[in-house]
């Protein structure tokens, strides 16, 4: 693979790529970061109409509800994105901007010699409350991207229905998985002290 380096518009003379990051390398994910926030901040055509808006209080009244109406001590942030390792989660308030933010996307990772894997990439569309749920029809480089109800990100599951029952089941799951692990090193182990199985 050859690659170039762009400085101010001049090109440097094209050079063989003959290292790279192994699989599970705690740098591959930063420079992932490095590479897509370049991106974003370069190529991608966010404004704030398509992002998500995140209102907060700075004096600790975080989940009175009420009080973020007011406006002293209320901040604003707006989000378009998430980036963790090798992901990257969009955001946006509607499906028309949804829609909007991944051809910015598509048209960025083109800029940047980078492909979309379509077969990875899901929607999941949050109705508000008593809204009746219609299944998104985003597209990327000419194909549906697949709709979910829910899906995993940081551990977290985010579902459609916007309630923390999925998320519950997964903890649950994963906890009496790790537990079971357990079971036969430490709990069944008769070198282990019961002080430190009580301890687990």
């Amino acid at each position: 693979m050859l690659a170039c380096v762009l400085d101010d518009g001049d090109s440097s003379n094209a050079f063989p790529v003959t290292n790279r990051v192994n699989q599970g390398c705690v740098l591959a994910p930063t420079l992932f970061n490095m590479l897509v926030s370049a991106m974003l901040s370069d190529a991608f055509c966010y404004d704030e109409e398509t992002s998500i808006k995140i209102r907060y209080r700075t004096d600790g009244k975080l989940f009175n509800l009420q009080m973020l109406q007011v406006k002293t001590k209320v901040e604003e942030y707006s989000v378009g994105n998430f980036l963790f390792a090798d992901d990257c989660a969009l955001k946006a308030a509607t499906e028309a901007q949804m829609q909007q933010s991944m051809n910015c996307f598509s048209t960025a990772c083109r800029n940047f010699s980078l492909t979309i894997s379509t077969k990875k990439t899901e929607v999941l569309h949050q109705p508000a409350p008593q809204k009746m749920y219609a299944g998104p029809t985003n597209t990327a480089e000419g194909e549906i991207l697949k709709a979910v109800d829910k899906f995993a990100y940081l551990g977290r599951t985010f579902s459609r229905s916007v309630n923390i029952d999925d998320e519950e089941d997964t903890c649950i799951a994963n906890a009496s998985s790790a537990f079971g692990g357990l079971q036969k090193s430490v709990c069944e182990r008769r070198s282990v002290k019961l002080s430190k199985k009580l301890k687990m």
